[in-house]
């Protein structure tokens, strides 16, 4: 049962980034912002907007990109962190009851 909403929680994070879209888009100019092409109006101006739309989208991108791995990469670890802890959970009273007997104080 854990195990399951483990993977589902999982599923969800992976999809509310969508990192598979966002490296497929990397590239892409942020918002599709570029201008069109007007009369008299060098070239260089053109070229250099959609570069400069380019890198601002690359670099939201890769943002949304590294925060989405850091979030996955945690979640992971918490969810085999749990998975091992969770069972020993029940152990914790008698653990607590033989620790009280033989006379230890925690503090």
């Amino acid at each position: 049962m854990f195990f399951e909403d483990f993977k589902t929680k999982l599923r969800d994070t992976t999809d509310t980034f969508s990192i598979g879209e966002l490296v497929r888009t990397l590239f892409k100019p942020y918002k599709q912002i570029g201008t069109e092409s007007k009369a008299g109006e060098p070239g260089l101006n053109i070229f250099l907007d959609k570069l400069i739309s380019r890198i601002v989208g690359m670099a939201s991108r890769l943002v949304l990109i590294v925060t989405g791995l850091v979030v996955i990469l945690i979640e992971a670890i918490l969810g085999i962190v749990i998975t091992i802890i969770w069972p020993l959970v029940p152990l914790l009273p008698i653990a607590g009851i033989a620790l009280t007997v033989i006379g230890v104080k925690l503090w």
